[in-house]
């Protein structure tokens, strides 16, 4: 059971990295050509530690030093999902900056949530009505703000949506490498 959810981790975690394609010119396209990309990048990397793994003891340490690289890579590509999303409207550099802002307090908000929702009845509570919270702001940044930019509410609010779910993926596994206990 628990590599059918390693497997189904990395199809999410690949599928993730392929939406960025989504963000370009020709989404149809961008998808599949970073699907690939990802695709082969992942088959190396399993081949190379494959053939390179020794049933030797592993430096625990370097486990962990590696997890917090990893995880660290991946909450910078959960804080930049949404300019790399929206680089094709060409928002001024002080917009980026406002929604690299606003990206870093939802993820921030996102795990306070998480934290609450681990404790008791109460603190669960408050942890689900913040989540609901937190998962209407980005449709309402795009109904108030990205209409102006795209062609109509649909589109707006797809690329929110898109966004938004590119930067829960990454941030979720960023933040359980990076917290990870071996």
């Amino acid at each position: 059971m628990k590599k059918i959810v390693s497997i189904i981790g990395w199809i999410v975690l690949l599928l993730a990295f392929a939406a960025l394609g989504l963000s370009s010119d020709d989404p149809t396209f961008g998808f599949f050509f970073y699907l690939v990309f990802f695709a082969i990048v992942f088959g190396l990397v399993f081949l190379y530690t494959k053939k390179h793994q020794h049933r030797k003891e592993t430096n625990p340490k370097l486990i962990a030093l590696i997890h917090r690289i990893s995880g660290l890579v991946l909450l910078i590509v959960a804080l930049f999902s949404p300019v790399i999303a929206l680089r094709k409207i060409q928002l001024p550099f002080v917009q980026n900056l406002l929604i690299l802002v606003a990206t870093a307090a939802l993820i921030a908000l996102g795990v306070i949530a998480v934290s609450l929702i681990n404790g008791g009845k109460i603190k669960k509570l408050l942890g689900l009505v913040l989540l609901v919270v937190l998962s209407a702001i980005p449709a309402l940044f795009a109904i108030n703000f990205l209409t102006n930019f795209f062609p109509n509410a649909y589109n707006a609010l797809g690329t929110a949506y898109w966004t938004i779910v590119t930067v829960s993926i990454f941030s979720w596994w960023g933040f359980s490498l990076y917290t990870k206990k071996d």
